[in-house]
């Protein structure tokens, strides 16, 4: 008998005491945890307030540098207006000065004619 009861002890203990042994054990780690978990959660938002400040700070500086492009693009569309403008002024000149040049070609032809017919006949009077 002593020894059917020695074999049913080990079971008799897992049934009432592991139960009671496991729910303390929970515990303590629950007791443990919580303090842990605390820290993880102020931690996790003190990162979270410093990736906030750190995103807010960077599209400021994303403002401002679009704000700076856009400048750029402005002055730059400016200046190219204003070289087309001068390369227009300069092509309108150049084609004046052209068109003048143009028109004193027959007449400098006729004065190269007149100057020929001048020397033949100072040749042919014997003037020169």
């Amino acid at each position: 008998m002593a020894k059917k009861i020695a074999e049913k002890i080990p079971t008799w203990i897992s049934r009432f005491l592991l139960p009671e042994i496991r729910n303390i054990v929970k515990e303590e780690i629950s007791n443990q945890l919580k303090p842990i978990e605390t820290k993880i959660e102020e931690r996790t938002k003190a990162l979270d307030e410093k990736i906030e400040e750190k995103t807010k700070a960077l599209e400021a500086k994303i403002s401002a540098l679009e704000a700076e492009i856009s400048a750029l693009r402005n002055e730059m569309n400016e200046k190219a207006k204003s070289l087309e403008d001068k390369i227009s002024s300069l092509r309108n000149e150049m084609n004046a000065r052209f068109d003048s040049i143009e028109k004193r070609l027959p007449l400098i032809e006729r004065i190269a004619l007149m100057e020929a017919r001048i020397e033949k006949i100072e040749r042919h009077i014997g003037i020169h």
